[in-house]
C-alpha cells in the first residue's frame, strides 16, 4: 500500500552520505597495531590493508616483489599476526538494541575479541561477518583485537585432518607455491600461481565498523529488470534489512528511481527471521526509460535506485546504480540434425551479442595496493580497444564495488566466476556452510550491477576431474559425487533463488546444458559442439588458422611473453637481466616458459643473437610480445570469422573470443596484455584492430590467400537456413543499416613504398561475417608481378584509405624466411602539441627509409599511443601519444625511443 511520509523526501541530499541515521556508525578504518607475538614485531598499518604492506611501509621488509622476495619473505604468511584498537562506544549507543561489530572482509582465519570476549569468528574471505558486541563492549573506550592465524598452516590443518586427499595438495615446483589453498576459502591464486607469486596475505582487507540501532539498517538492495509483453519495464527489488535479535520492527520503506517519476511506498513488519522485503514495480511505456548496452552497441544509461526505511527517529537509507537490460544465454540446438550440437551465445536486450574481450586476474597479490583509479584505468584500458566483456576468474576475489561501477559506465559486460578454480574442494559440512554465506552474500552485493550477465561456478574444475589433472582416476566416483555435491545441488539452486535474472553455468569450460542433462558433468566438457571452451596451442604454427579448433565460444586462450625491459628493471639486479639469468628462470612459472618462448619465437623469426646479453634480452623480449600478439590476433579472428557459418560436422557459430589474460599480478613472464602497472604490450595494441567493429581479416589457407570481412555493428536477427535449418545471423533489415564498398589489396615488395599492384574488390554484407576474397598465392604473385618469390612480397588492405583504419596485412611466409627487412631504419623525427582540448596529447611523427614492421614505440612516462606494432607502408607516420602525466614536448621527445624488426638483427 501507498505510504506517505515528507520527512523520507526531504532527507534525500543527507541520506546520499548516511549509512544509517537515528543510529551511529564507528568507522575502524586507518591506523592499527599489528603484532607477530613469535618475533616480538610490533608496526603500525593501515586497515583496509594487510601485513606485508604494513611491514613494508614500517620499512621492515623492503619491496616484496624484488627478485626472490616471496621466498625471503615466507615468514610473514607462516607467522600468525594480531590487529588491535581502540573505539568508544557512549551511553546512547549501549542503550539501543543492536550493536554490531560489521567486517566486510577478514584475510581469513580469524578470532575477534572485544575486551578479550570472544565475539565471533572466521573462516572464509569473501563473507560479510556481522558480530553482536552488546555483551562485550561497555560505554567508553573498548579494545578489539583480531587474532589471525596463518593461513598456510590453517590449510595444512585442514588437508591433514580430512578424511581423504582433496587434490591438489601442492602446485608444481616452478611455481614457488604454498600448498593446499582449495581447502580455505581465501584468494586461491595468493597461494601462487603460473602467472603470480606465493603471498598469502593476513589483515582486515574490507571496511569494518561498528553499528548500534534500534529497529533495522538496510544491508542491501538488489535489482533484476525484465521487459513485459507489451513493452513496458518491471523492476523487481528485494530490500534485505538486519533487524534487532527477538524485536519487531515496523516502519516506512520508499524506494525511488532518480530522474524518473517511479516511487513506491508502503509499511513494513521485520523480525530476524522475516527480513527482507521483494517489490516489483511495472514501470509504465510512458517513462521514458533508456536501455543499457555493452560497449560499441549503445549508451550505457544508468539510474540510481534509492531505498530508504524510517522507524521512529531511525532512518536507513542505500543507493544503487541500476541499468534496465535484459541477458538471455541461448542455447538452441543449432541445426534441425540435433547431432551437430547447441548454441551458446548471448542476447543483450534480444539482441545477438559476440563477445570480445579478456580474462580478469587480481590487479595486485596484495590488494589494498589496487585503488579504484587504478582498477578503472584497467578497465578503461579494456573498452578502448573495443573490448565489451571481461571475466572475473575463479581463483581470484569477488572485485571491489568501484571495479564493477567502472564495468557499467563503460559497458563492459562481466562474465562473473564464483572463486573456485583448477582444485577438488571438500564437501564437509562446515565448509559447504561457509560457501553457502559467501554466495548469498557476493549475490545479493553484486546483482545489481548492469554488467554482470552471467554466474559461473568455478574454473576448470569439470575438465581438470575428467581429464584427471591430479591423478584422480582410482577415486573418480568419490571426486565426481564431491564435486556434483558443491556446484550442481548447493551453488545452482542457491544462485538461481538468488537471481532469476542471469544464466547460471556449473563450469567453465563446460559443455552448459549439455552437461547437466548428462547429470551434472558432460563426458566432454571440451565439445567443440557445445558451451565454451579453454584453448593453448603453443608450440604448433600459431600464426596459422588452421592450428585452432572451432567451438561454440572461446572463454579463455592465451600465449606468454615478457613485459618491458623497464618494468622488469624495477624488481630485477642488474645482473639478472639476461634472459638465461637464475633470476629469470625463477621469475617463470609456467613450466619450461622460456624454452617454449625461445621454441615460439623461431617459428615465425630467427633468435636474436646480439653479444650484449642486456640488449638481447630487450630484442628477445621484443620477440615475446610480437609472437603474443601475433598468435592471439590469428587465433582471435579465426573465431570472429566463424561467427555466422557450420562446417559439415556441425562445428561453427562462434560468438565469444575472451583471450588470457587482461592484466597482470606482478612484474613477470606471463600472458597478460597489460603490463603489472598498466603500460600496454603489443598485444593490447594489437587487440584495439583484431577486436574493431568493422574488421579485415586476411589469412592463408594452404596456399590461398582469403579476406573475410567482419561487421559487428550489423544489427542482427536469428535466422535458419530453409534447406539445411543450420542457424545463422542475418542483418535486421527494419534498422536500415546495409553495409557494403571496396576492399583494396596492394601487392608490395619489402623493399619499395610503390605497390607492385592493387585490386579493387566489391563486397556487400549479408551476414556478420563474409568471405570476400580467395585466390591462390601463385595466381597472386603473377599477376602482381612478384617474379622472385613469395618471400619477397606482401599484401596489404585497406578500404579506400591506407591512412584510415581499418588496414591489414598479411605476409606470404614467415618472418623469417623475408628478404628486404633487414635495412629498415625508423626514426622519431618530430614532436607536437597536438591540437586538442587536452594538454596532454602529442603527435609523434615516424620516418622510415623503406618498408618496416612491428614499429614499436617505447617511452618511460605513463601513457599510451594511439597506435603501435605497426606496419609503415609509407616513408612518414603520425600517431598520438596520451600522456598520463603532465610533460613537456622537449622532455616527451627525449624520452622516445623507436625501433623495428630489422633493429633485432643489426
Amino acid at each position: 500500500m501507498a505510504h506517505q511520509n515528507t520527512g523520507l523526501l526531504c532527507l534525500f541530499a543527507f541520506l546520499l552520505c548516511c549509512f544509517h541515521c537515528g543510529g551511529v556508525t564507528i568507522d575502524l578504518s586507518g591506523s592499527w597495531t599489528i603484532r607477530d607475538e613469535n618475533r616480538g614485531i610490533s608496526i603500525t598499518g593501515n586497515v583496509p590493508g594487510n601485513v606485508h604492506t604494513a611491514l613494508m611501509k614500517s620499512h621492515k621488509i623492503s619491496d616484496p616483489y624484488y627478485r626472490k622476495n616471496d621466498q625471503e619473505y615466507g615468514w610473514i604468511s607462516r607467522d600468525d599476526w594480531t590487529y588491535n584498537r581502540t573505539f568508544e562506544v557512549t551511553s546512547p549507543m549501549m542503550g539501543q538494541k543492536a550493536l554490531e561489530l560489521v567486517c566486510e572482509g577478514l584475510d581469513t582465519v580469524a578470532e575477534v575479541f572485544v575486551n578479550d570476549i570472544l565475539v565471533g569468528e572466521s573462516d572464509n574471505m569473501f563473507v560479510q561477518y556481522i558480530y553482536d558486541i552488546s555483551k562485550a563492549a561497555g560505554v567508553g573506550t573498548n579494545r578489539l583485537r583480531i587474532n589471525f592465524k596463518s593461513a598456510v598452516a590453517y590449510a595444512a590443518q585442514q588437508a591433514q585432518s580430512g578424511a581423504y586427499v582433496v587434490p591438489p595438495e601442492c602446485p608444481v615446483p616452478s611455481y614457488h607455491g604454498d600448498c593446499h589453498p582449495n581447502m580455505i576459502r581465501k584468494m586461491q591464486s595468493s597461494f601462487s600461481w603460473d602467472w603470480g607469486p606465493s603471498f598469502p596475505t593476513q589483515g582486515i582487507w574490507k571496511h569494518i565498523y561498528v553499528r548500534s540501532y534500534d529497529h533495522g539498517v538496510i544491508d542491501y538492495v538488489t535489482a533484476e529488470t525484465t521487459l513485459g509483453s507489451d513493452g513496458s519495464w518491471i523492476l523487481n527489488t528485494e530490500v534485505f534489512f538486519n533487524v534487532p535479535i527477538d524485536q519487531v520492527t515496523t516502519g516506512d520503506l520508499e524506494l525511488r528511481l532518480d530522474g524518473t517519476s517511479v516511487t513506491h511506498q508502503q509499511v513494513v513488519s521485520l523480525n530476524r527471521e522475516n527480513s527482507s522485503l521483494s517489490v516489483s514495480i511495472v514501470i509504465p511505456k510512458s517513462e521514458p526509460i533508456k536501455m543499457w548496452w555493452p560497449n560499441g552497441y549503445g549508451n550505457q544509461t544508468l539510474y540510481t535506485l534509492y531505498a530508504f526505511f524510517s522507524s521512529g527517529q531511525e532512518m536507513s537509507g542505500k543507493k544503487v546504480n541500476i541499468g534496465f537490460r535484459t541477458v538471455e544465454l541461448v542455447q538452441d540446438f543449432v541445426s534441425t540434425n540435433q547431432s551437430f550440437g547447441r548454441t551458446f551465445y548471448f542476447r543483450i536486450n534480444s539482441k545477438p551479442i559476440y563477445f570480445k574481450g579478456s580474462n580478469w586476474i587480481p590487479a595486485d597479490v596484495f590488494l589494498d595496493r589496487v585503488t579504484p583509479a587504478y582498477a578503472n584505468e584497467l578497465l578503461q584500458a579494456a573498452a578502448d580497444v573495443n573490448m565489451n566483456v571481461l571475466r572475473v576468474w575463479g581463483g581470484g576475489v569477488y572485485e571491489m564495488d568501484e571495479f564493477y561501477e567502472a564495468a557499467d559506465r563503460l559497458g563492459i559486460m562481466i562474465w562473473q566466476d564464483f572463486m573456485f578454480g583448477c582444485a577438488m574442494y571438500p564437501v564437509h559440512k562446515s565448509f559447504l556452510n561457509s560457501v553457502t554465506m559467501e554466495i548469498t552474500h557476493q549475490v545479493r552485493r553484486l546483482k545489481h550491477h548492469p554488467s554482470i550477465v552471467i554466474w559461473s561456478g568455478n574454473n576448470e574444475n569439470e575438465k581438470a576431474l575428467i581429464q584427471s589433472w591430479y591423478n584422480t582416476d582410482g577415486n573418480f566416483t568419490l571426486y565426481k559425487n564431491d564435486y556434483l555435491t558443491l556446484y550442481k545441488e548447493l551453488m545452482a539452486p542457491l544462485v538461481t533463488g538468488e537471481d532469476s535474472s542471469r544464466p547460471f553455468i556449473l563450469s567453465s569450460p563446460g559443455n552448459g546444458v549439455e552437461s547437466v542433462q548428462e547429470g551434472g558433468m558432460a563426458a566432454e566438457p571440451w565439445s567443440e559442439l557445445y558451451g565454451d571452451i579453454h584453448e593453448y596451442k603453443y608450440l604448433e604454427p600459431f600464426y596459422l588458422d588452421g592450428t585452432y579448433r572451432i567451438p561454440r565460444f572461446s572463454s579463455e586462450y592465451g600465449f606468454q611473453s615478457y613485459p618491458s625491459y623497464d618494468t622488469l628493471a624495477k624488481v630485477y639486479a642488474p645482473d639478472d637481466l639476461t634472459y638465461w639469468s637464475d633470476l629469470n628462470d625463477y621469475r617463470q612459472h609456467h613450466p619450461a616458459g622460456n624454452v617454449e618462448l625461445m621454441a615460439e619465437i623461431s617459428l615465425l623469426f630467427n633468435l636474436p643473437n646480439n653479444t650484449d646479453l642486456k640488449q638481447r634480452f630487450k630484442d628477445i623480449i621484443y620477440l615475446t610480445q610480437i609472437t603474443q600478439a601475433v598468435g592471439i590476433k590469428t587465433e582471435t579472428e579465426h573465431y570472429r570469422r566463424w561467427q555466422n557459418h557450420l562446417d559439415d560436422s556441425g562445428r561453427g557459430n562462434t560468438m565469444g573470443a575472451m583471450y588470457w589474460q587482461l592484466n597482470d599480478i606482478w612484474q613477470a613472464p606471463t600472458w597478460a596484455s597489460l603490463e603489472y602497472g598498466g603500460k600496454w604490450k603489443m598485444l593490447h595494441y594489437f587487440a584495439r584492430h583484431f577486436f574493431a567493429p568493422l574488421l579485415i581479416s586476411p589469412y592463408l589457407n594452404g596456399d590461398t590467400v582469403c579476406v573475410d570481412m567482419i561487421a559487428d555493428q550489423i544489427p542482427v536477427v536469428e535466422n535458419r537456413h530453409p534447406v539445411t535449418g543450420h542457424l545463422t545471423f542475418r542483418p535486421d533489415y527494419s534498422s536500415g543499416l546495409r553495409l557494403s564498398g571496396q576492399l583494396h589489396m596492394s601487392l608490395y615488395s619489402w623493399q619499395s613504398f610503390t605497390p607492385l599492384r592493387t585490386w579493387v574488390q566489391p563486397y556487400s554484407m549479408n551476414k556478420t561475417t563474409e568471405l570476400i576474397f580467395c585466390n591462390s598465392m601463385s595466381t597472386i604473385m603473377k599477376q602482381g608481378g612478384c617474379n622472385q618469390g613469395k618471400n619477397f612480397c606482401f599484401l596489404f588492405f585497406h578500404l579506400g584509405d591506407p591512412s584510415n583504419e581499418p588496414v591489414a596485412w598479411q605476409p606470404l611466409t614467415e618472418y623469417k624466411s623475408i628478404v628486404g627487412l633487414e635495412n629498415s631504419v625508423v626514426q622519431v623525427t618530430d614532436v607536437q602539441q597536438a591540437w586538442t582540448t587536452d594538454k596532454q596529447v602529442f603527435n609523434v611523427t615516424i620516418t622510415t627509409n623503406t618498408i618496416s614492421v612491428f614499429v614499436w614505440l617505447d617511452t618511460q612516462i605513463k601513457g599510451r599511443f594511439s597506435d603501435n606494432g605497426f606496419l609503415m607502408v609509407t616513408p612518414k607516420k603520425i600517431v598520438q601519444f596520451l600522456s598520463s602525466q603532465p610533460v613537456n614536448v622537449s622532455d616527451l621527445h627525449s624520452s622516445l625511443s623507436v625501433r623495428s624488426l630489422s633493429d633485432v638483427y643489426h
